[in-house]
């Protein structure tokens, strides 16, 4: 049941990292517009609220799910 919910965070978590790499590697900090650079920085907040919501459903797990939770999800 839980790994349901994490699925679909950990894919846009995967998209997001997937922007910020191809944009860092197009170009460099000092060559970015400013909309680029606003861009980039809601995509490392966007990251920091995925992890943490999948931190969160991790501990979840943790304490509903037993001691083997973590195995079979």
């Amino acid at each position: 049941m839980e790994a349901r919910r994490t699925v679909p965070l950990r894919n846009e978590l995967l998209n997001v990292l997937d922007q910020q790499i191809e944009m860092m590697t197009r170009k460099t900090f000092a060559s970015f517009t400013n909309e680029e650079m606003s861009a980039f920085q809601n995509r490392e907040q966007r990251i920091r609220e995925l992890q943490q919501a999948l931190a969160m459903a991790g501990t979840e797990r943790a304490i509903h799910g037993g001691v083997f939770a973590g195995l079979y999800t």
